[in-house]
């Protein structure tokens, strides 16, 4: 029989982990494994994207401003329940509704923005019933990212020493490389 070799990188088992939890929505623990790990630091460039004739500028501007809305919703509300000034939550919260009027696909979008001013909290609102900042976060890059994608350089080189090194007395690797053997050995027989 013959023997199978599994090369199994330590930024591959954070990848897993970092889908693990975000397929389970815990995303204040996906995104401290992130910052811990530096696995997610991408090295991107600089170059303003508006000056691509295929990014769309209104698009991005409007789903970043559009969160940025809710999470001031979020925080005039969390104000008003607590007794606290909330000048300028409110000025803040009428600059964005601003912006958001001059980049919004449609009035019907811009309107529905509107209306969540008029709710005592933004989750008596059914679209954001569940919501919070930490989901909205990553549901705001996921959005994002799918904008930008085509214009990010892949996944960076690694060093010849980054890319033979492997992990010593790590348990988590030696489950995975053991289920890998095991699919492996199955799958053959």
């Amino acid at each position: 029989m013959p023997s199978a070799r599994l090369s199994l990188r330590e930024e591959d088992v954070v990848r897993l982990a970092l889908e693990f939890l975000h397929n389970r929505e815990l995303h204040i623990s996906q995104l401290s494994l992130e910052r811990e790990t530096g696995v997610i630091n991408g090295n991107y460039s600089d170059d303003p994207l508006e000056l691509l004739k295929a990014f769309d500028a209104r698009k991005f501007r409007f789903t970043i401003l559009k969160h940025k809305y809710t999470e001031l919703l979020c925080i005039k509300s969390e104000a008003n329940a607590i007794g606290s000034s909330v000048d300028n939550a409110v000025e803040e919260v009428v600059k964005v509704l601003s912006d958001l009027e001059k980049c919004a696909p449609s009035k019907e979008e811009y309107s529905t923005m509107c209306l969540l001013l008029t709710l005592p909290r933004l989750t008596d609102h059914l679209h954001y019933k569940d919501w919070n900042p930490s989901n909205a976060r990553v549901q705001c890059f996921r959005e994002i990212y799918s904008l930008v994608a085509e214009f990010l350089p892949g996944d960076r080189k690694t060093s010849d020493e980054e890319r033979y090194s492997s992990a010593k007395n790590d348990r988590l690797i030696q489950l995975i490389i053991k289920g890998e053997a095991t699919d492996i050995t199955t799958s053959d027989a």
